[in-house]
């Protein structure tokens, strides 16, 4: 893994209230993404600030990555670059539970991460947020109009002749009453 993400904190430990800043560009290939959507040689530009307290630190930044795919209805190549957030607790020894306040329905749990002789390892969480911001199923565009269901022409770039009439049976009896309306207009 990358041993770039593992940031010392013993002197944060020793002054609660004092602040880092950690900036470094990783390569894919080192979080092993797993994942056709990111390019193992592409670099992840990773930016956390670091901020201790009595019980813990408390990480915020965030990760971006560029990300290549297929548009799910046309089947073009799309890409695009993904910013991924990061907030993360991080305490001494084993995973604690740290409460909030303020929330309508009781107090809330969650789980801090541990620091491990005193470094936190970033590759995790990091990893984790990048593939949850990579988008599933991208469009090239937003009013991508999608290949044709019947003759599977690109209808962005051609016009085919087919006749896709979509019919919900629930509204069939309307569809009747419709007809007689025509008919009793004319």
């Amino acid at each position: 893994m990358a041993s770039t993400l593992v940031v010392n904190v013993l002197d944060l430990l020793r002054r609660p209230g004092s602040q880092k800043e950690v900036s470094v560009v990783v390569k894919a290939a080192d979080f092993d993404f797993g994942d056709s959507r990111l390019d193992d040689a592409a670099d992840v530009a990773v930016d956390i600030e670091l901020e201790s307290s009595s019980t813990g630190i408390v990480a915020h930044g965030s990760a971006q990555v560029a990300w290549r795919s297929m548009c799910r209805r046309c089947l073009r190549p799309v890409d695009g670059a993904v910013i991924a957030e990061l907030d993360e607790a991080f305490s001494r020894g084993v995973t604690a539970a740290v409460h909030h306040h303020g929330d309508t329905a009781g107090d809330a749990l969650s789980e801090t991460e541990p620091i491990v002789g005193d470094q936190i390892d970033f590759t995790l969480p990091v990893r984790e947020a990048v593939l949850l911001a990579v988008p599933e199923a991208p469009l090239c565009r937003a009013d991508c109009p999608g290949l044709c269901p019947q003759c599977g022409a690109d209808r962005a770039t051609t016009k085919c002749a087919c006749v896709t009439e979509t019919r919900d049976e629930r509204w069939a009896a309307l569809d009747v009453l419709r007809g007689k309306l025509d008919d009793a207009v004319e």
